[in-house]
């Protein structure tokens, strides 16, 4: 295992295109080079809304998941 993280937890806090777009400008690259858990960097804490949170979650099962 090289890094767990990495997911600016700024980020869950904001829009959902800026989750979309910080999950999918990092853990693709990081999860092909191999020992990568992809989570956020810290506690997810109450301030960031659940409906964002729920969008985090989704999108990172969609970009880790092998389609084949």
């Amino acid at each position: 295992m090289k890094l767990i993280g990495g997911i600016d937890l700024d980020a869950l806090r904001k829009d959902k295109e800026t989750i979309r777009k910080e999950i999918e400008t990092k853990v693709p690259d990081l999860l092909s080079q191999g020992g990568y858990i992809p989570l956020a960097d810290g506690r997810v804490r109450e301030d960031v809304p659940f409906e964002n949170y729920v969008y985090y979650r989704k999108l990172l099962k969609k970009v880790t998941t092998c389609s084949g």
